[in-house]
């Protein structure tokens, strides 16, 4: 009967003061598996620098992503003030304004035959 109560008392602290004191490292369940909890620990590790690893490869997706947005939102902004000033009236004014030799042709362009 005092077996019993001791045994009672062990099982009252429960897993909670096992896993605490360290006792439970030391029950033939975990003793036995040891090594597939070693190898459950490695997966973990693997799996979590694996996870860094892609994690910071899609900030850099995203960053190179915003980048790339930007210089083509400054190339369709250069192409339409390209398109604006090679007008032919806007070269005009500006041929006007800059006092060039350069001036509009009044006649039309003609062939020269040899």
């Amino acid at each position: 009967m005092s077996e019993e109560k001791n045994t009672k008392k062990k099982n009252k602290g429960g897993i909670l003061n096992r896993i605490m004191g360290g006792q439970i490292f030391t029950s033939r369940i975990i003793t036995d598996n040891a090594w597939l909890f070693a190898l459950i620990v490695l997966y973990s590790f693997i799996y979590v620098g694996i996870r860094y690893e892609h994690e910071q490869k899609l900030l850099k997706i995203d960053r190179l992503t915003k980048r790339r947005d930007k210089l083509k939102n400054n190339l369709l902004t250069l192409k339409s003030e390209f398109s604006y000033k090679s007008r032919q009236t806007e070269i005009e004014n500006f041929l006007q304004e800059s006092d060039s030799e350069l001036k509009v042709a009044t006649r039309p362009t003609y062939k020269v035959k040899k």
